[in-house]
């Protein structure tokens, strides 16, 4: 069966799709820390931080509509998060009044950017390259190899899982049409519990023949990476741009608001 709901747009022609996957890894994470280590309450710089990242999506082609529903899965966590920061203060003893809590309130909406425009660059990241070359790009940065191994294995398991739950889907719609009306709990905790036991034969069939023909943690087929004189300069074009709006914002050069 044909699966696109993990590498769905890993396949488009794009300047970020083009680039190596260890040159994207190292400039996504790289501008995932210098967003995070902006102090905090700071709304400004998150500004630029986002134009930038806005830009970003456009050169790789990825849908905005896809990462926006990225962004919503994840939303209620990190609004969560970024409520119970001022809810905390007003908890304490030092509370007042709503006019008192105006740079906690700050606070939290920058806790939440930040949240979110790390979403999206880590979104951009995996939709602009197969998952086994982020693996594989990760390994060539001296990942732990068990690390390495236990991460391709879901990966390549996730679909045998995904299989199953179509098959068993289709069995139960062939013999119950319409909608449930009744024992809608009973009906459905059945057929979660046979895909576990249906993916875990097959998984165990899997691995058995990847032993047999000498698997050792390696997968064949893994292409050789090479990193271009112009993937390192867009890389580190990229990263000194964050670099200097994060240098630029703790000197007080253009965004004395510290």
């Amino acid at each position: 069966m044909k699966h696109s709901f993990i590498d769905k747009y890993s396949d488009l022609e794009s300047p970020v799709h083009s680039l190596d996957p260890r040159v994207k890894l190292i400039a996504v994470f790289s501008a995932i820390i210098i967003i995070v280590s902006e102090p905090r309450g700071e709304i400004i710089p998150l500004v630029f931080y986002a134009l930038l990242i806005f830009i970003l999506v456009l050169l790789s082609r990825v849908p905005t509509g896809f990462i926006l529903s990225r962004c919503l899965i994840v939303s209620p966590f990190i609004l969560a998060a970024a409520a119970f920061y001022p809810i905390s203060i007003m908890l304490t003893e030092n509370y007042q009044s709503l006019q008192s809590l105006r740079p906690e309130f700050k606070v939290a909406v920058s806790v939440a950017v930040k949240a979110l425009l790390s979403v999206v660059l880590l979104t951009v990241l995996v939709s602009s390259d197969k998952f086994h070359n982020l693996l594989l790009g990760m390994r060539r940065l001296k990942m732990p190899k068990l690390i390495g191994i236990l991460s391709a294995l879901m990966y390549r398991y996730i679909f045998i899982l995904y299989d199953e739950a179509l098959r068993t889907t289709r069995a139960r719609d062939s013999r119950t049409p319409g909608k449930l009306r009744t024992g809608k709990l009973k009906t459905f905790g059945n057929q979660s519990a046979l895909i576990f036991l249906r993916s875990w034969e097959r998984s165990q069939t899997i691995h058995n023949s990847m032993l047999s023909r000498g698997f050792e943690g390696e997968f064949p087929g893994m292409r050789k990476l090479s990193v271009r004189r112009t993937d390192i300069f867009y890389s580190l074009f990229f990263i000194i741009i964050f670099l200097a709006i994060r240098l630029t914002n703790h000197s007080g050069g253009c965004f004395p608001f510290n």
